[in-house]
């Protein structure tokens, strides 16, 4: 399932870089929301827990090569910030509210 970001995830990065999201289109890995516990990021383990989100869970390296076609600078923030999130295991869970579904796969 396609979606579109039209709302500004919350979480730990700047406003800035959170609002770079706003109109970046992504794959989910699933096409209804779900919940998982995760971590925002760019905080650091140590000094945040993990707490229950609802949404769309996506591959984290791929949804940061879609966000440096929209900012780089946005995207660069994330590399330096949270470089966790370029590992290829990493999912990133955008919010429901966040989000809306633009297209199914065939």
């Amino acid at each position: 399932m396609l979606f579109e970001v039209i709302k500004a995830p919350d979480g730990a990065s700047p406003q800035w870089v959170r609002d770079a999201w706003v109109g970046v289109q992504f794959q989910a890995t699933h096409g209804a929301p779900v919940s998982m516990a995760a971590q925002s990021a760019g905080t650091s383990v140590k000094h945040s827990r993990a707490s229950e989100r609802r949404g769309y869970p996506t591959n984290a390296r791929d949804l940061l090569g879609l966000l440096s076609l929209v900012s780089e600078d946005a995207a660069r923030w994330y590399l330096e910030n949270a470089p966790h999130m370029a590992d290829p295991a990493q999912v990133f869970i955008f919010d429901e509210v966040c989000c809306r579904a633009i297209a199914e796969l065939s």
